[in-house]
């Protein structure tokens, strides 16, 4: 099958989006990366939305599109809508908290920032299960991209955050952040490269050092390396963002 690179792109920039907007909520409930906040949502935003445009083209023509949307069925139409709702969590997270809202009501936003970021990335992969893909019809599929997804998002919160020079508490719990999302890429991978067979054959390399290596290694060291010490965690976040997102589209790509 045909590299789909529209929906390829699509999952990967809106899921790390989302991620980082959750990233940004997270950070409700410590208060540690205040510089970082409102960046990061802004960020989020714009992929998000630049994921959305990537997926239009897929459709290939405005009639296609008015088509999808005008006709509520599984799949692209739940897609659109997971990802309307997350742009209005993330824009009124960021002007309550531009407007110096109360913690309750912010580590509210955070939470059902975290809940759609989940939500939003797992659907993105189950819309692909089906019964005539064998390899497709498990669980551990739409895992996968939420993994994924996950560990870009939470990359690219710790290079937001070593870029606008956050205190060293920030960038730790940054790192341990980072560490959290690339083993979950690492985990739900590797399951679901268990489950579809694709560990081994035409696939094996890909998987192995596309996925796994840079995907959820490369990103785990990082973090580990980003809790132990803040300096040069600018290096640390820009490694671990690339091989987040070279895991991100790899492990889309093996669905060719």
């Amino acid at each position: 099958m045909e590299i789909q690179w529209s929906l390829v792109l699509f999952t990967a920039l809106s899921g790390a989006g989302a991620w980082l907007v959750a990233c940004a909520g997270l950070d409700a409930f410590k208060g540690l990366a205040k510089k970082t906040v409102v960046p990061a949502v802004v960020t989020g935003i714009v992929l998000i939305i630049v994921g959305g445009i990537a997926s239009a083209t897929h459709l290939s023509h405005v009639d296609r599109i008015m088509a999808v949307l005008a006709h509520p069925a599984p799949g692209i139409f739940l897609e659109a809508v997971l990802l309307g709702i997350d742009v209005v969590v993330a824009v009124a997270f960021l002007v309550l908290y531009r407007r110096g809202a109360s913690e309750g009501v912010l580590k509210g936003l955070g939470v059902v920032a975290v809940a759609m970021a989940a939500i939003f990335s797992y659907a993105c992969g189950s819309s692909y299960m089906m019964s005539s893909q064998l390899a497709w019809n498990t669980v551990a599929l739409p895992l996968g991209y939420l993994g994924t997804a996950l560990a870009a998002g939470t990359a690219l919160w710790y290079l937001l955050c070593a870029a606008r020079r956050e205190e060293g508490a920030a960038l730790s719990f940054a790192a341990t952040e980072t560490l959290v999302g690339a083993a979950a890429a690492l985990v739900t991978s590797l399951a679901y490269g268990l489950l579809a067979g694709i560990v081994g054959g035409d696939s094996a390399i890909l998987f192995w050092v596309g996925v796994v290596v840079c995907g959820g290694v490369v990103p785990a060291a990082c973090g580990v390396a980003g809790m132990k010490k803040t300096e040069g965690a600018l290096s640390l976040a820009t490694v671990a963002v690339v091989g987040a997102f070279i895991g991100a589209v790899a492990y889309r790509v093996l669905m060719r």
